[in-house]
């Protein structure tokens, strides 16, 4: 009887480069985005308790060694899933380089992607799913501030201080703060209510018009 052939290794996860440097090797197959879609649909289907590794491999379908080469543990995929679910608002510019003059326009443009990211379907789901379990698991939360809170406030914060610089706002405000302010008052009227399934009781253009107007006054 002829002996079966070896089964085929998967490629390493990196690969050396000339200086002796490593780097990601290059997902031809979409191997990664495939495990992190299963990983996306099991957590919000079984929660992060209720997800285990071998059925992410499984619904991938991947072999375990391969689910493993991508993502070395169940946080790691979980951070990749919520930095997806963010790519779509933060690898774009917050504010665009080429921004001058009109305040008022650049912030209700930001307040505009802002609410394009609310309305993505995974996006409400995983951050109902971070607040249930974060208590147990709090590199839930971790991995939500940091694909997506923290750089939405870091870029809208740096942009309100180029007004400070400008003179455009008194001096002396602290950028991080208006920014966090700015971003509660468009967020407790318009996104708190879709979060917790209750009609919005705002209209919005108005709640993002008076948001402005606490932040700009009367530039």
């Amino acid at each position: 009887m002829p002996t079966p052939p070896a089964p085929a290794i998967p490629p390493p996860a990196a690969e050396t480069t000339t200086t002796g440097a490593t780097r990601p090797r290059r997902d031809t197959r979409g191997t990664a985005a495939r495990i992190r879609a299963a990983a996306r649909r099991l957590f919000l289907e079984k929660g992060y308790e209720g997800t285990s590794m071998d059925a992410v491999a499984a619904a991938a379908p991947v072999s375990k060694r391969t689910l493993y080469q991508h993502f070395p543990g169940k946080a790691d995929l979980f951070g990749a899933v919520i930095d997806e679910a963010w790519s779509h608002f933060t690898r774009a510019p917050l504010i665009p380089s080429e921004s001058t003059g009109d305040a008022r326009a650049v912030l209700r443009a930001y307040v505009a992607r802002l609410t394009e990211h609310w309305a993505r379907p995974d996006v409400i789901p995983l951050l109902r799913l971070v607040i249930a379990e974060a208590p147990r698991f709090p590199e839930l939360s971790q991995a939500y501030f940091a694909a997506g809170k923290e750089p939405a406030v870091k870029g809208l914060a740096a942009y309100l201080a180029a007004l400070v610089a400008e003179g455009l706002l008194p001096a002396g405000r602290d950028p991080q703060l208006m920014a966090a302010q700015f971003l509660g008052a468009i967020k407790e009227p318009l996104f708190w209510p879709r979060v917790l399934g209750v009609p919005v009781a705002f209209d919005a253009t108005e709640a993002v018009e008076r948001a402005i107007d606490g932040i700009l006054g009367t530039i």
